[in-house]
């Protein structure tokens, strides 16, 4: 045990024995994982009520903590001891797609490489970026209405790989290779949550890997044409940042942040922008009201309009996030012992942050299960007010750099489609539909919808 412990952090064995902690490991062999798929806010749920916010449960192949509670997750993320390994939480799952990128780095690596991706979201950047978001959200509504009847999910994973290279990389629709990118590109996300995690020829987790070694190759292609050029997109951002000494980061670390960049960003805000569409289309009130909001907006959206000026559209934008955020749990392993809630927390021990379990804890939220974009409203005092009860984002060394790029894609959308068009389910009876809760959250049958031209 003594040699074990002596090891970097980073190349010990986890830590399975929980036994000390109330909880029910589930399952031999599949724990709780195949709950956690079905119902995981009933899972959730059931573990807080009968053991607590802390409690040790089996799931996604290791013993783990769970930590349900506001408190516990400010601990964690906010890690003032450096005693949260984001790298050793994340690795068993997410190495072979995030590796190089910020998720997969601790501590001072990770406070050195965000100053990498962190420059290329200063709010000069998110200016130059709010135009371009805007002309591709237009060009993809008119898209939509043309349609008149889309599947919802599909056509914002489409939205959103234009968004990637058109603003992200500026790749030129002339260039030779574009079509080969987008498959990869393509081919990447679908591999990164496949659930058969075995690169065997033909699936799609194989697909991939193969498609993500094709962009990390092309990236690595144009990383000295982005640092001659005058181009304003993230990718230049990346491939000129310079580190303390003046010299460049490596072409490798570059490519890797530029492949995660895309990959965390994608589908994500694919998940957040279609579950906001399934609340919209059920609730005509709040599209009404959302659409008063539009009207009396200056268009074109500018930057500051959208971040000073929209609190309807900001209130839809954190309900939605808050009901379903776009990672469901963080994940973390403890490098040592620590206590949480009085209850005892190993070295090397997988923990949970269950933040889609903490957006609706009873204590903290009032009618959690109900869709109430005025929680948010300026003004409005709530006894149950608490800094880490709303985590979609994360918080500290590892909140996400992309906040405000979202809230930005989010702003863009909705006003050009809710400026045009009613949005209506495309069946009868379709709300609440069968939703599939992770790796992010959709429904099952990829929301199809109907574009209604608005009466002028």
């Amino acid at each position: 045990m003594q040699q074990v412990q002596e090891l970097p952090y980073d190349l010990r064995p986890v830590n399975q024995d929980l036994r000390h902690i109330d909880g029910d490991y589930g399952w031999p062999l599949v724990g709780r994982s195949l709950e956690l798929l079905r119902d995981p806010f009933g899972l959730f749920r059931r573990y807080h009520d009968r053991f607590g916010p802390v409690s040790r449960i089996s799931m996604t192949g290791f013993n783990t903590v769970i930590l349900n509670h506001p408190d516990y997750a400010e601990i964690v993320l906010k890690d003032s001891e450096n005693n949260f390994s984001a790298k050793k939480g994340w690795e068993p799952h997410m190495a072979a797609f995030f590796e190089g990128g910020l998720v997969m780095r601790d501590f001072g690596e990770h406070r050195v490489h965000r100053r990498i991706v962190q420059n290329s979201f200063k709010r000069a950047n998110l200016i130059q970026y709010n135009e371009k978001v805007r002309e591709i959200c237009e060009r993809t509504v008119t898209r939509w209405g043309e349609k008149g009847e889309i599947y919802f999910y599909d056509e914002i994973k489409r939205l959103l790989l234009d968004i990637a290279f058109g603003v992200f990389c500026w790749v030129d629709e002339r260039d030779k290779d574009v079509d080969a990118i987008n498959k990869a590109f393509s081919d990447m996300m679908e591999g990164s949550i496949g659930m058969i995690r075995l690169e065997i020829p033909g699936t799609i987790y194989h697909r991939g890997l193969k498609g993500r070694r094709m962009l990390k190759e092309y990236f690595l292609r144009q990383i000295e044409k982005k640092r001659a050029s005058d181009d304003q997109d993230a990718f230049a951002g990346f491939a000129k940042a310079t580190q303390e000494d003046g010299s460049y980061y490596s072409d490798e670390d570059i490519a890797n942040h530029m492949v995660f960049l895309m990959l965390a960003a994608h589908d994500t805000t694919t998940s957040s922008a279609t579950m906001a569409a399934y609340y919209l289309a059920h609730l005509p009130e709040v599209q009404a009201e959302l659409r008063a909001e539009i009207e009396r907006t200056p268009r074109p959206l500018e930057y500051d309009t959208i971040f000073g000026g929209m609190p309807t559209m900001l209130g839809v934008f954190y309900e939605t996030l808050r009901l379903h955020p776009p990672v469901p749990m963080l994940l973390r392993r403890s490098i040592r012992e620590c206590e949480i809630g009085g209850v005892r927390i190993p070295a090397d021990t997988m923990v949970c942050v269950p933040i889609m379990a903490i957006h609706r804890l009873p204590d903290f939220w009032n009618d959690p299960e109900t869709f109430d974009l005025h929680r948010y409203d300026e003004g409005v005092d709530d006894p149950n007010d608490h800094p880490y009860r709303w985590i979609p984002f994360g918080a500290g060394p590892h909140k996400c750099i992309g906040l405000l790029f979202a809230r930005m894609l989010f702003a863009h959308l909705y006003t050009e489609l809710f400026s045009r068009y009613e949005l209506k389910f495309a069946r009868p009876n379709y709300f609440p539909t069968k939703l599939q809760h992770f790796p992010f959250a959709k429904p099952v049958d990829r929301l199809p919808v109907k574009l209604v031209p608005r009466a002028r």
